[in-house]
């Protein structure tokens, strides 16, 4: 994934399923200097910081 494409999530009114490691997030804020994104893991609720390139719209697909 590219940070473009992570706005254009962010942006959406649609429910769009996004992973990092397998693992459902909900994408809260995206650097597009860094590359990186603030997202929330929808299990555990907890908050963390990853690069755009782990986080992919396809479960079962890693980077």
């Amino acid at each position: 994934m590219d940070s473009k494409r992570v706005e254009q999530i962010i942006n959406s009114s649609d429910n769009i399923d996004v992973y990092y490691k397998n693992t459902p997030v909900y994408l809260k804020e995206v650097d597009h200097k860094t590359n990186k994104v603030k997202v929330e893991n929808l299990n555990t609720h907890k908050d963390f910081v990853v690069h755009v390139k782990t986080l992919n719209e396809n479960y079962g697909m890693t980077q």
